[in-house]
């Protein structure tokens, strides 16, 4: 066999056996590792969804509480109270709280009043399916409310049952409150809408649930898996949960369907690089094959006299002769491999040169490199957008200027001198007209091979309206979007701080429970709009009112809390009570409309003389409230366990 011949079957074999051995071993991991991380990407998914669906229900849930625990429910229950449904139960009334069905039971388990609205089933389906889990009421101590899904005729229902108690919320219960509302294809798009993905809501026994998907997660009881992810095709891929009924059985499959672009993509660059290796080494091999067969394997006649020639005209792209198998052809080949390396090696040069300026002048994201000192040796186009600079005037200038916080530029030098480079490093830099930047560093510290010693070469990414979106959005999660106040939930935080620090430091803490006077009736005459702007002036006037440190939240509706903390006496209290009185007894002024009146009753309880827990004070306060509103509203009283009339303003 011929030298050639060897050498073609070496190189073939060799590359052959390279790219099988890497085929063998990186693709199957690079494949697991993309279907993990998309399984993890679904699974996060369908956590969102499931946490919607807990929302809703948890809304749901709170509706219950809050016309369960009213004493004019439980009057109606009791009998005394007939006019209770058609001044409250108004279609109004359902749409406002997306409701398709309520059913009232006396304490005897009797339905006493059952409607349904916005849909064609009759209410006698839905007492017939509430009735299933009315059993979940034992006992008429029992004042807890409970929240689910269920389901009726090939449907799914979000359902919340509560005891009916007085205002107070204490037992015994007179009944049971179940409230629910369809989960049609237009709350589903509502949810949808919410997480922002596809999202599909079934029963369980639906013939398009996947039946493998639902055994694995039913499991036959309920510590199954929480959710499962199942390829679909090689476009999508389907994430699954399983709900449970209030009485545990398995009701409904929530599923949503993603695009497999991460698994795809991935699978697309293990599949490049397994193309650009085999590319790669094709075209070596074909090199190295090319050069022993032009270059060594060849005749060396003209050695000599094309070598002088090459040194006259010191051009390195000349070859010499290299043929045979004599001392003159491993000279050639001696020569022509010097040549061939002083050659690529300057058009790797120059490509390299040609590469750095395209990738560093076409980048998006904003390159600077720079002295040791500050001094800018090198931008990029973005960095000058970013900036607001002109690049001549950026390159009079030290990276130092553009930091709103001058140490800030002593703090990253320290931060990159302990390890060589910092990654997504936070700082706030200032543009030519003022604004100020948030951006993230991502820099290395080298040696420059010039004069400038070592360098700094970094990348900027300017997050600053991601972060504003971020604040935004956590601003939301606490604040009530109509009024600017504080949550529920919110609410309960603080109240829970307040009470600790009132502990701490032996103070009072004054809890005010207010109420808007009849102002459904606002509702009712002028509009929901209008009733808007009369629920954002009354938040305006109760920090008007009250003091910068005191806080207010809006439970839903038109009830209101606020705390206020470092009280002395209750006469403090009583004093702040009778400001909010009067800052809320001027008229409000309506749109088209003119003005209108408006009147609040405050019930007050006070730590630690009424109770020691959030839960115990807001009760008390409620109570005291709804004692105002029996006495004729418009005024306030404390929390009393006797009978005294209510202090009148």
């Amino acid at each position: 066999m011929s030298l050639r011949t060897q050498v073609v079957v070496g190189i073939v074999g060799m590359s052959l056996l390279v790219v099988t051995l890497l085929f063998a071993v990186v693709s199957p991991r690079m494949s697991r590792t993309f279907s993990d991380i998309e399984r993890a990407e679904v699974e996060t998914d369908v956590g969102r969804a499931s946490n919607a669906v807990a929302t809703e229900l948890s809304n749901l849930e709170s509706t219950s509480h809050d016309w369960a625990a009213w004493d004019e429910s439980l009057e109606f229950v009791q009998g005394t109270l007939p006019t209770f449904p058609t001044e409250n139960l108004t279609d109004d009334a359902f749409v406002n709280l997306r409701l398709n069905f309520m059913v009232f039971f006396d304490s005897a388990g009797r339905a006493v009043y059952v409607k349904s609205y916005g849909t064609e089933r009759p209410a006698g389906d839905f007492l017939t399916a509430v009735a299933s889990i009315r059993a979940l009421w034992t006992s008429t101590d029992d004042t807890s409310s409970r929240a689910g899904v269920m389901a009726l005729g090939g449907s799914l229902v979000l359902v919340a049952i509560h005891p009916i108690l007085s205002s107070l919320h204490e037992p015994p219960a007179v009944g049971m409150l179940a409230i629910g509302r369809i989960a049609d294809a237009a709350e589903v798009d509502r949810l949808a809408a919410q997480i922002a993905m596809p999202l599909l809501f079934r029963t369980a026994d639906d013939p398009r649930n996947p039946p493998s998907v639902l055994a694995t997660l039913v499991g036959g009881d309920s510590t199954g898996p929480r959710s499962a992810v199942v390829p679909l095709n090689k476009d999508s891929v389907a994430g699954y949960a399983v709900w449970r009924d209030l009485l545990g059985k398995p009701v409904a499959v929530l599923s949503v369907e993603i695009a497999r672009d991460t698994y795809r993509a991935g699978m697309a660059t293990s599949d490049y690089l397994m193309l650009a290796l085999l590319v790669t080494l094709a075209v070596l091999g074909g090199g190295f094959l090319y050069f022993l067969d032009r270059r060594v394997l060849s005749r060396t006649a003209r050695l000599t006299r094309d070598v002088a020639q090459i040194a006259r005209e010191h051009d390195a792209s000349q070859r010499v002769p290299a043929g045979g198998r004599d001392e003159l052809a491993r000279l050639g080949t001696n020569i022509n491999g010097m040549l061939a390396s002083i050659e690529e090696s300057r058009e790797a040069l120059a490509r390299s040169e040609r590469q750095y300026h395209n990738l560093f002048e076409s980048s998006r994201d904003p390159i600077y490199i720079t002295a040791e000192d500050g001094r800018f040796i090198d931008v990029n186009q973005a960095l000058v957008d970013l900036l607001g600079y002109p690049k001549a005037e950026i390159m009079t200038m030290t990276a130092g200027q553009f930091y709103v916080n001058p140490e800030d530029r002593e703090a990253f030098q320290v931060a990159i001198g302990e390890n060589g480079f910092v990654t997504s490093y936070p700082v706030t830099l200032k543009r030519k007209d003022g604004a100020h930047l948030r951006c993230l560093l991502t820099s290395i510290l080298e040696t420059s091979t010039g004069n400038e010693g070592r360098v700094y070469q970094g990348i900027i990414r300017d997050v600053t309206e991601l972060l504003r979106n971020q604040e935004k959005l956590s601003f939301l999660a606490t604040h009530d979007p109509l009024t600017g106040l504080l949550t529920r939930s919110a609410l309960d935080d603080v109240l829970r701080l307040e009470i600790a620090r009132a502990m701490r430091n032996l103070d009072r803490l004054a809890v005010f429970y207010l109420d808007l006077d009849k102002f459904k009736e606002v509702n009712d005459v002028h509009g929901h709009a209008a009733g808007d702007r009369v629920l954002q002036e009354v938040g305006a006037r109760l920090r008007e009112a009250l003091r910068a440190s005191d806080t207010i939240a809006r439970l839903g509706g038109d009830e209101f809390v606020a705390l206020l903390p470092g009280i002395d006496s209750p006469r403090d209290a009583e004093i702040a009570a009778d400001k909010v009185l009067q800052a809320l007894r001027d008229s409000f002024k309506i749109p088209d409309d003119g003005s209108l009146g408006l009147s609040v009753s405050i019930g007050i309880a006070l730590f630690p003389d009424d109770g020691e827990t959030a839960t115990h004070l807001l009760q008390q306060a409620d109570a005291a409230m709804y004692s105002v509103k029996a006495q004729g509203r418009n005024g306030w009283r404390r929390f009393e366990r006797g009978s005294a009339p209510p202090s009148e303003s």
